[in-house]
């Protein structure tokens, strides 16, 4: 099919070892409402039949541009798409999920009427038909508009006040909006690499919206996020303990660049917070022991968690695993984690 028009939006789509997955998200591409795209395909080495599929797919579309490449990962794949893209906005899609049809026409049009640098939706979290769960962050249209706003926002992505019931209160995943390419261009904004450091969105997030000044929240679920257990992010890797570690640095160290400690510092003490709990929680998955868990709590890298975070302020549940935590109470917490206790 030949389409002859500026594209709008640039979705970037970076592929490795989704076979099974790829025709899916590529046919809910092509479909959208919004016909002005263009689908940059990055074939990251991809040892499987991925690369002639992706060929295949842009003999039939003239909005589908494929790049062929050595495997570097997640991150540096979405830059090659960067590199080459013309949309007045841009989307990442893994591609081993899927969007609604009506995904990209809702966001752009809602950019464009308001000059939104990114416009982000909620979205499902999908095993199959039958079995998908919403997951909605803002329940109705929330706008930050300059500076103090969009700031407060970015570090409610960081980690939510202690008050807040959940440790995540907005997702911190880039794959459910768009973004401004003027902005990118401006900023010469890149993705860090997954192998560098485990969350390359959370790094991603820091960097973009601390130069955006409008961006909108709308309540819609618009993407479908797979669960798909054979994904790499799903699989056992004995130095992801180190992995978590080496984030939480990095994630400091951007926000000292950015901002007075104060500010910050109860939000990146809530993210030390998750990322102590999700370690414990992966060794309780792969290599449940006392020791284990024992070893972890005795790490001194955790000692301005204990030391200076509010927990006093988090509700109960949330106060007596911190506790547990805090004053080492293993027997306790290896139960916990053993009953995927949720906090």
């Amino acid at each position: 099919m030949e389409y002859n028009m500026k594209p709008k939006v640039s979705i970037i789509v970076p592929i490795y070892n989704v076979e099974s997955y790829l025709d899916r998200c590529i046919q809910s591409l092509l479909n959208q409402t919004l016909k002005e795209i263009e689908i940059i395909l990055v074939d990251d080495g991809s040892p499987d039949n991925c690369p002639a599929m992706c060929d295949e797919y842009a003999k039939q579309d003239n909005r589908i541009k494929v790049i062929h490449k050595k495997n570097a990962g997640l991150g540096y794949a979405r830059n090659s798409g960067l590199e080459i893209a013309t949309g007045e906005y841009v989307a990442f899609v893994d591609s081993d999920d899927f969007v609604d049809i009506n995904m990209y026409e809702s966001l752009y049009s809602k950019a464009k009427s308001n000059h939104y640098d990114t416009v982000l939706c909620n979205c499902y979290f999908y095993r199959n038909e039958k079995s998908m769960q919403k997951r909605e962050d803002i329940n109705q249209e929330t706008i930050f508009i300059g500076r103090k706003e969009v700031d407060d926002f970015l570090l409610d992505i960081i980690g939510p006040l202690p008050e807040y019931k959940h440790d995540v209160k907005y997702m911190m995943s880039v794959w459910h909006g768009i973004y401004s390419m003027n902005l990118i261009r401006k900023e010469n904004l890149r993705f860090v690499s997954e192998r560098d450091f485990i969350s390359e969105d959370i790094i991603w997030d820091i960097d973009y919206l601390h130069k955006a000044q409008r961006v909108c929240y709308v309540p819609n679920c618009l993407y479908y996020y797979c669960l798909n257990e054979n994904s790499l992010s799903r699989k056992y890797n004995p130095e992801r303990y180190n992995k978590n570690k080496e984030l939480v640095v990095e994630v400091k160290r951007k926000l000292s660049l950015l901002f007075e400690e104060e500010y910050y510092k109860i939000h990146f003490l809530r993210l030390m917070f998750l990322y102590l709990r999700n370690s414990l929680q992966y060794m309780a998955q792969y290599a449940n022991s006392t020791q284990s868990i024992r070893n972890v709590l005795n790490d001194n890298f955790w000692k301005p968690l204990f030391q200076h975070y509010p927990y006093h302020q988090m509700d109960m549940k949330h106060r007596l695993f911190f506790m547990m935590l805090k004053f080492k109470i293993v027997f306790l917490l290896q139960i916990c984690l053993n009953r995927h206790f949720k906090i």
